[in-house]
């Protein structure tokens, strides 16, 4: 026999209100996926997030390299080599402990959108599976605040954590949404620096303008396949706010508004691209007509997963006891490490790269049949860079060492002119204390003329310091021994007993890449 539940007056109205459609779906996961990591929302909603691993290993250091842009996207898509870290440490697909941050999987809907901000959803809205838009930058970030502090009351043992410190939401950085939005570590880098993700058609992955896929009209997130990663309409429906102020080279530059990032449902076919990037100001108007917050009925935004890097002391000290080697090891040849380095450092790390792209274009052209002519071809273009990098090498010998001589030169006229100084200060007290009037204004004035000698002299040194540093270590070693070599020949033994003085000078330079002018007048004055 079969009992039958009575049920009460309020899950009596829930249960019709869910049968009439008053209530939104219980969550959104159209497409659920293995790795999946779905949080709760307000008002029985859910969003499901993708994990997006570095594919680098889990050393404290662990960066990936690579290059955002695209060549076909003018000045403003310029190519450039940036490196990604992870928040947290996970088991990556091909095995063993890997970096990574979660993307959500979908554009944030009006479903939960609402649900989150807890406010009067306009007609059908409440139900929604249709991308948010014509929202500004500020309340997309009202909304990740109230989410999070909803998700530390309610769900704060669903948030992925990184030793203690617990995973907040965030708009990602446009490097994130790139790296993803390119397959990131789940492609080969051949696929990785295509224009697309995608080997099969585009309209089976993205919503674009025209009759072929959006027909102009916003659609529903998730509907279509997703890419590498699991992750949907990432390149179409809606363009999708970032965290990045907009540089024209993404990491330098006169800062902007905010950076959108892919296509939308008004993107025509041939414009849909990873590397699609466009500035959106904060505000629009004019000071005639007023202004108010960017919002647009074609731009929306999906959430990351991030966590802070400094967790607790045995972090930092991990990360200070791993520094040394990584800056030595695989960080020497990241941007940060190379933008700050010699000019053969920086060319030779863009010579690899250079090979890279060359081995992969002989690699397609020899599957597609090469003439004796091509190959010929490839390999004298292999000899030039080749070439090249050997004239870049003598010049910079010849320029460390131009640099180094006037570097010892700068430091000798200091060291000069710093023994006149006492002599000079002591000559005018003389004069002074004589009441010598016409003494003491000749001494002030040969003073103030020191004075300013030594001013030019050491802007001199320290800029001699700037130009010889651009340079490898072993061309300014080389330098500083060739010209050593050329005092000696001329028995210049007041200027070599300078020498190690100006050596020591440049080598805190070097590490430090600070002038210390007090520093180097205390030193020249002692010797």
């Amino acid at each position: 026999m079969f009992k039958v539940k009575i049920l009460t007056p309020a899950g009596a109205v829930l249960l019709a209100a869910l049968l009439l459609g008053a209530l939104p779906a219980l969550g959104y996961n159209p497409s659920p996926g293995k790795g999946d990591l779905v949080l709760p929302l307000p008002r029985n909603q859910s969003l499901a997030f993708r994990p997006v691993y570095m594919g680098e290993g889990g050393d404290p250091f662990a960066l990936r390299k690579f290059k955002v842009g695209d060549p076909t996207g003018g000045f403003k898509e310029h190519p450039t080599t940036v490196a990604l870290g992870g928040s947290f440490l996970g088991q990556s697909p091909s095995g063993g402990s890997d970096w990574l941050f979660y993307l959500a999987k979908y554009e944030i809907t009006e479903a939960q959108y609402y649900a989150v901000m807890d406010q009067n959803a306009p007609a059908g809205a409440a139900r929604s599976n249709l991308p948010v838009r014509n929202i500004s930058w500020f309340q997309a970030q009202q909304f990740l605040d109230r989410l999070n502090q909803w998700l530390f009351q309610n769900a704060l043992n669903k948030l992925p954590r990184h030793n203690q410190a617990v995973g907040y939401l965030r708009l990602p950085t446009e490097i994130e949404w790139e790296f993803a939005a390119r397959g990131g570590s789940a492609v080969e880098p051949d696929q990785f620096d295509q224009r697309l993700p995608y080997s099969d058609s585009l309209a089976k992955h993205e919503w674009f303008s025209g009759p072929e896929s959006s027909h102009n009209k916003i659609q529903k997130a998730g509907v279509l396949a997703p890419n590498p990663l699991g992750l949907h309409d990432l390149l179409g429906n809606v363009s999708e706010m970032t965290s990045s102020l907009y540089r024209i080279e993404y990491y330098q530059g006169r800062p902007g508004g905010f950076v959108a990032r892919g296509g939308h449902y008004l993107t025509s076919r041939k414009s849909v691209r990873s590397a699609l990037r466009t500035e959106e100001p904060f505000y629009l108007g004019n000071a005639k007509r007023g202004l108010k917050p960017n919002s647009k009925p074609t731009m929306g935004f999906r959430p990351v997963i991030s966590a802070i890097i400094y967790v607790d002391r045995q972090t930092s000290d991990q990360l200070a006891s791993a520094w040394e080697d990584y800056r030595q090891g695989k960080g020497a040849d990241l941007p940060a490490s190379v933008s700050g380095r010699s000019v053969s450092t920086q060319t030779g790390a863009q010579g690899k790269e250079a090979a890279v792209h060359l081995e992969r274009l002989e690699k397609h052209l020899a599957s597609v049949g090469l003439s004796d002519r091509a190959k010929q071809e490839l390999g004298l273009l292999k000899a030039s860079l080749s070439d090249i990098g050997f004239t870049l090498k003598q010049a910079e010998l010849d320029s460390a060492y131009a640099w180094a001589k006037i570097a010892a030169e700068r430091g000798f006229f200091l060291f000069r002119e710093l023994r006149k100084l006492p002599l000079l200060k002591k000559a005018q007290a003389i004069a002074e204390k004589s009441n010598r009037t016409a003494m003491v204004a000749r001494y002030r004035d040969r003073l103030a003329e020191l004075e300013q000698n030594l001013q030019g002299a050491l802007a001199t040194y320290s800029d001699s310091f700037r130009q010889l540093s651009k340079a490898g270590v072993e061309a300014v070693e080389a330098g500083f021994k060739r010209y050593e070599k050329f005092l000696s020949e001329r028995k210049a033994e007041e200027q070599l007993r300078v020498l190690p003085t100006v050596r020591k000078h440049y080598a805190a330079f070097a590490k430090s890449q600070r002038a210390d002018p007090r520093g180097w007048e205390g030193d020249f004055a002692a010797l």
